[in-house]
């Protein structure tokens, strides 16, 4: 097993809001060591906050979608079929793959560009990730919000799998999968050329519009859209016979948007907050922006 604690993820670029993300990290568990590896969007972007990014001396790995898209075909599959830039998530899900068998991790925590920390003493996420125990932060307002895949991978292994699911998490709240403690096991049915090919027909590459050319809604797109934390979130709690649900009183996701009274300060009262949604809240830039101006 890897000492370092591999923290992996799709974001932006290295700039303003990434440098806030690594450094709150590394500042709220000082005792831990982590290894970086970050699969980037716009890889040739280069700012000041880059340079400060470097500066901070981590161990910092960066991938290209191109190279990931490389590692991909190292299983002859055809990148037209399964377009990874129409499903962009997937990288999300690739990086973990790569990790596990190339890299040879066991655990990893995903951690998004727009998670922020309310308070640094988070005991209970440090106890996680010393001891290596998979996680999850639950969203209270909606249990489905990792349940898109429940029906493909109920076939893929030709069982129900609620009843392994409610082992550790009995009333199947729905995680998050923007924190999240991964037991990177889950992908050794899928190093083969065959259980990599199983893997990929659970999910749709497609994108968010159909055939005849009309854009999806209802629950087709939530499944779309959800696909890969709930790919994450249940095949996690499967294979991590620890699976912990953090305190539901501490930590939990709610929605973080501005157009409704009360949300931002309903969200802001978690441990930690997720500023999920293509519209990021002004709170979020506020809070980076004053702990920036802090030092």
């Amino acid at each position: 097993m890897k000492n370092n604690i591999a923290v992996a993820r799709l974001w932006h670029k290295l700039g303003k809001y990434e440098y806030f993300c690594l450094k709150q990290l590394i500042e709220t568990f000082p005792d831990l060591q982590f290894d970086f590896h970050i699969v980037l969007d716009q890889d040739m972007h280069h700012d000041e906050w880059t340079a400060k990014i470097l500066d901070l001396n981590l161990n910092l790995k960066t991938y290209s979608k191109e190279f990931m898209q490389s590692y991909a075909k190292i299983y002859d599959i055809d990148l037209q079929q399964y377009d990874f830039n129409k499903f962009i998530h997937f990288y999300h899900i690739l990086i973990g793959h790569y990790l596990r068998r190339v890299e040879m991790y066991d655990y990893m925590l995903t951690y998004e560009y727009d998670i922020i920390f309310n308070t640094v003493d988070l005991k209970e996420v440090q106890e996680c990730l010393i001891d290596r125990i998979s996680f999850g932060i639950h969203e209270p307002d909606n249990a489905n919000c990792d349940k898109a895949l429940l029906n493909q991978i109920c076939q893929l292994y030709q069982t129900d799998i609620t009843s392994i699911l409610k082992t550790n998490n009995i009333n199947l709240l729905g995680c998050n999968a923007g924190f999240q403690g991964i037991s990177l096991k889950l992908f050794d049915e899928f190093i083969s050329k065959s259980g990599f090919d199983t893997m990929l027909s659970i999910f749709d590459f497609d994108g968010i519009y159909k055939k005849d050319g009309t854009e999806k809604w209802g629950w087709e797109r939530t499944v779309f859209d959800t696909q890969e934390q709930s790919f994450y979130s249940l095949m996690n709690q499967l294979y991590s016979s620890e699976f912990k649900i953090l305190n539901t009183d501490k930590y939990f996701f709610a929605p973080c948007w501005d157009d409704f009274d009360g949300y931002i300060d309903r969200a802001m009262m978690s441990n930690i907050v997720h500023f999920t949604g293509h519209v990021k809240s002004t709170r979020m830039f506020d809070i980076i922006e004053k702990s920036l101006q802090n030092g």
